[in-house]
């Protein structure tokens, strides 16, 4: 299924489906986290529970990382966070 990526607010987006399942999408900053060197940082978000981290690192040949930290009974997968990933402009 396609994700639409629209603009929500200033400290991010939200990602909608057609089945009508969202992510709100937030942007954090790395400081104050422990993971300072990162150029973004996102917080997926479902129903409240974070279920997902998108990060890229700040060199000259950025790595984008895509990690799922929720539970496998979710009507999201890893697949819907490979397709927001490459939907967000990093």
């Amino acid at each position: 299924m396609s994700w639409e990526i629209t603009g929500w607010m200033q400290a991010g987006y939200k990602a909608s489906r057609e089945d009508g399942e969202t992510v709100f999408i937030y942007k954090r900053p790395e400081w104050g986290t422990g993971l300072s060197g990162l150029r973004c940082f996102y917080e997926l978000r479902n129903r409240g529970t974070l279920i997902a981290r998108i990060t890229s690192e700040s060199s000259w040949r950025p790595q984008i990382k895509a990690e799922w930290l929720a539970a496998p009974d979710r009507p999201l997968n890893e697949q819907d966070l490979l397709e927001i990933a490459s939907a967000i402009k990093l």
